[in-house]
């Protein structure tokens, strides 16, 4: 891991012990510069990692930061003590509105017992970190297909190992939004093909 990714990943670890974080605030409890600081949390947001949670416009400028699942699923790939704390970690987070919204953006039921997701949410943890791994071995260079095909063909390629397939399955069982966007897909595929066929025979 290079001197920039450590930065990085010290960055997003002070946010995710703490909270949200604003600049000033990582800075007083990293030391780090704050323009070193600026410039990896312009890479981290633009890369889709942390988000802005709260920002307040008037008066001093105050903008905090909180981690996107895509930043917790790509540290829960390169950081061994990261996921083995992600359920307290987990816990720690649904106390913020913010994180929930990212949770049912994802498909997570949040109108029940939040607490009692924090095993499912280590099961999404570890099979899309796997889908990570997947989609950088078949991804090269500037790749035009879309991260949603990336995703598919990934989950694909897992599919056939038996440990992935029950994460799979557990997830389309606890994440309603899930299934219902994957069950909308595939009726979709299902009736696009049916029209293509019935397309094609009538030319023939």
């Amino acid at each position: 891991m290079s001197t920039s990714q450590r930065v990085s990943m010290d960055i997003f670890m002070k946010i995710m012990d703490l909270g949200p974080q604003t600049l000033y605030s990582i800075n007083a409890k990293t030391g780090i510069s704050i323009a070193t600081i600026h410039r990896h949390i312009k890479q981290l947001e633009e890369s889709g990692k942390i988000r802005i949670y709260h920002s307040v416009l008037k008066g001093r400028k105050k903008i905090e930061y909180g981690p996107t699942l895509y930043g917790m699923i790509s540290f829960y790939r390169q950081n061994k003590n990261f996921s083995a704390a992600i359920q307290n970690y987990f816990l720690l987070w649904i106390e913020d509105k913010e994180f929930l919204k990212e949770l049912e953006n994802e498909g997570f039921d949040i109108s029940g017992n939040l607490k009692g997701l924090k095993q499912v949410f280590q099961e999404y943890m570890e099979y899309f970190s796997a889908v990570e791994d997947q989609i950088e071995k078949i991804r090269t260079g500037d790749s035009a297909i879309s991260r949603d095909i990336l995703i598919l063909i990934s989950s694909g390629l897992l599919s056939s190992d038996p440990f992935y397939q029950k994460l799979w399955e557990n997830l389309y069982q606890n994440l309603p939004g899930m299934r219902k966007t994957l069950d909308e897909y595939m009726e979709n595929m299902i009736k696009n093909y049916n029209d293509f066929q019935n397309k094609f025979n009538s030319n023939f």
